[in-house]
């Protein structure tokens, strides 16, 4: 997952060096009228408050087959965890993960953090591990590297049957197939899996909440200060044969990256109205610029619809200063 991160900071490099999408014939993000910002979130994002037991094994399932990718010398997965029950139930703490083979090398296991999501993905709340509905899923990021089983001469190498998952406070456990096993690096040392406490999984997109589609611009350039708030505008226009309503409405999705969060809000629609084919409406926004961000260049991700079509996106640079 870091190589996601990694294509977001070479997006940030981009747009320092001035491949922004802001326009440069309307200098002041300000000028004419625009509907209000507000900050109402999803219906996805609501809190939830804890169910009554703890997730065990048995009302679990690992929907598919463990896929590690490559990370550095050794495998790097993030391995849903269905809730099969009847009820919610409470996904929480870090469980043991070790691969079942008869012999092998020695295993150790190490804490990690959870992957992170990629923009636009935006997760679940926290809390949604607190009540883990029946078919949603959680989830635990796995890394496993030096697996250095010995070969011996003349009989068949069996590699490990299953990954074994289990759950703290004597949940049980869940086995699954995997699709890979990492290279040895050092014989004289363990294999070590990488082990994640649990973690929320990004929102499902459903279907698009208009069948109109859109461009999108953000008028520049953009100034903020660390620790500020940043204010700007997104300009959406219809460049489809259908009128836009709002009768549903969509969430929008921003980030101001390397350092920001991902934040999803609902777009103010009771303050907006029709957008006929060939018009555009102007809608404000604001994003909080946390007080670690680099000076100078920044970059601002934005996305409209992020639990549906997921687009239109636009990406823009923000000057930081002090």
């Amino acid at each position: 997952m870091r190589p996601r991160v990694f294509l977001l900071l070479l997006a940030v490099l981009a747009l320092a060096a001035g491949c922004d999408s802001g326009s440069k014939k309307e200098p002041h993000a300000a000028a004419g009228p625009a509907v209000a910002w507000t900050p109402k979130r999803p219906a996805q994002l609501a809190e939830r408050s804890p169910a009554a037991r703890r997730c065990t094994a048995s009302g679990l399932a690992i929907p598919a087959q463990v896929r590690f990718v490559l990370r550095l010398q050794g495998g790097y997965a993030v391995i849903p965890l269905r809730n099969t029950g009847k009820s919610a139930c409470r996904l929480t703490g870090r469980p043991r993960v070790r691969l079942v083979k008869k012999g092998g090398p020695i295993q150790v296991q190490e804490s990690i953090a959870p992957a992170p999501s990629t923009f636009p993905e935006i997760t679940y709340p926290r809390s949604t591990l607190l009540a883990l509905r029946p078919g949603e899923d959680g989830a635990v990021t796995v890394s496993w590297t030096n697996w250095c089983d010995l070969k011996v001469p003349g009989k068949p190498h069996v590699p490990p049957r299953a990954l074994r998952i289990t759950l703290p406070a004597g949940g049980g456990h869940l086995d699954a197939e995997y699709n890979a096993v990492p290279p040895c690096l050092d014989p004289s040392n363990p294999s070590v899996i990488g082990v994640s406490r649990f973690q929320t999984t990004p929102i499902p997109r459903g279907p698009p909440w208009s069948s109109a589609f859109f461009t999108v611009r953000i008028p520049g350039p953009l100034h903020a200060r660390r620790g500020g708030i940043l204010h700007y505008r997104v300009v959406l226009k219809n460049v489809s044969r259908t009128t836009a309503t709002f009768d549903r409405c969509p969430a929008l999705a921003q980030q101001l990256v390397p350092t920001g969060k991902a934040e999803a809000y609902q777009l103010n629609c009771a303050a907006a109205h029709a957008i006929a084919p060939g018009k555009s409406l102007t809608f404000a926004m604001q994003v909080p610029v946390p007080r670690s961000s680099p000076l100078g260049a920044n970059g601002l991700f934005w996305v409209l619809d992020p639990f549906g079509r997921a687009g239109p996106q636009l990406n823009t640079r923000v000057i930081v200063s002090r």
